[in-house]
């Protein structure tokens, strides 16, 4: 019992990860789509993958993505999922933003001459934020100008969409002047404007996510694994795999090698364009299915990957899983062997499955066009 109750606390942690780390760019593609319908065209750029503001390297990256929507004027965004109880340790949270230089956001040598920092509030953290914010002094909210808004996800079952109002009037507005009278959020989000919110549906980002993937933050392993299993292992396989594994057959197991380096490189460059993706974090996440036994480790930087179709198995958890992302699927299936062998396994053998071993055996992939018995 007290194995099935580690087990199953293994996966809801590995699962709530992965699904707060999608949330983070759901909210990133959602502005994308949203700021980009209200933009001047020319002079609108979005970036995923900001230069850090944070002075530690091991800290969480902030801003979570910045907006040029005019030379005129700049939006630093950051998504806040959790807000710390002590009020000083939230404010310095927060200090780096007031250092902040307008070159940094400089596009094509043009310094905005207005920046305003909006802070994505998560529902259930946005009565602690408000206390917190209520309790600064009017000067650290004007410098930086903060804009707090409160998201939460609506409608999940029918249309799911994200709402975004602000926080009563904690806090400052958009000072977007320089935006063409239609496309300007501060009437909206006005006391004038009755706070209206605004509310962007899953199905008008889905092609800002697919792009960009990631947020500007290390990606559970989890999260990168799935990704890397539905969106790029496919392509790794040579011509005859790729004919076998339309077939669709769940028994069939194709075996390609990869190199972290390089998988690395094709990931930035071809699957994440501009997603700083980092050797480390492709290195962990191929341990990951190591422990998965969907991977197996040869030396400290190649790794031989059993790849299979997973249809009839994910297909399990289709109707179970509450709406968690494109991959989510594929993430309590990954998640429950993992947690298996992480409860199961002793420390020596769990470390066996991550340790460089020789492949064995004849590793020439076969050529799967040719008819096998019985296709005669």
């Amino acid at each position: 019992m007290r194995g099935q109750n580690q087990y199953e606390h293994c996966v809801e942690q590995a699962f709530a990860e992965f699904r707060t780390y999608d949330e983070v760019v759901d909210i990133v593609a959602a502005w994308e789509q949203f700021l980009s319908d209200i933009s001047v065209a020319d002079a609108f750029d979005f970036q995923w993958f900001p230069d850090p503001i944070t002075a530690a390297a091991a800290a969480e990256q902030t801003p979570t993505f910045t907006a040029s929507l005019t030379p005129e004027y700049c939006l630093v965004a950051d998504v806040v999922q959790d807000v710390a109880s002590d009020v000083a340790v939230f404010r310095e949270q927060l200090a780096p933003f007031t250092t902040i230089e307008t070159t940094d956001l400089a596009i094509n040598g043009t310094k905005p001459e207005t920046v305003d920092i909006c802070l994505l509030i998560a529902d259930e953290q946005a009565q602690t934020a408000r206390v917190h914010l209520d309790s600064f002094d009017d000067t650290f909210l004007r410098d930086p100008n903060l804009v707090p808004l409160e998201f939460s996800l609506i409608d999940q079952d029918t249309k799911p969409k994200y709402k975004f109002e602000r926080m009563s009037l904690v806090g400052e507005n958009f000072r977007d002047g320089s935006l063409p009278d239609h496309a300007q959020m501060s009437p909206r989000l006005s006391s004038d404007g009755n706070l209206a919110t605004i509310q962007i549906p899953i199905t008008d980002f889905d092609r800002h996510k697919a792009t960009g993937v990631l947020c500007n933050k290390q990606p559970p392993s989890l999260y990168l694994a799935c990704h890397m299993w539905d969106r790029v292992f496919y392509d790794q396989l040579n011509d005859s795999q790729q004919i076998e594994w339309q077939r669709g057959d769940p028994d069939q197991t194709l075996t390609f090698e990869v190199a972290v380096d390089s998988l690395t490189d094709d990931l930035n460059e071809y699957y994440i364009p501009n997603g700083s993706v980092s050797s480390d974090w492709v290195d962990e996440t191929l341990e990951y299915l190591c422990i998965v036994e969907t991977a197996h480790k040869l030396t400290d930087t190649q790794y031989r990957v059993d790849f299979r179709n997973l249809r009839e198995k994910r297909r399990e958890y289709k109707d179970v899983v509450v709406r968690g992302g494109e991959f989510s699927d594929l993430a309590m299936l990954f998640a429950g062997w993992h947690c298996e062998n992480e409860v199961e396994l002793d420390e020596g053998d769990l470390h066996e499955l991550t340790e460089p071993s020789d492949p064995t055996g004849d590793m020439e992939a076969p050529d799967y066009t040719q008819p096998t018995l019985g296709e005669y």
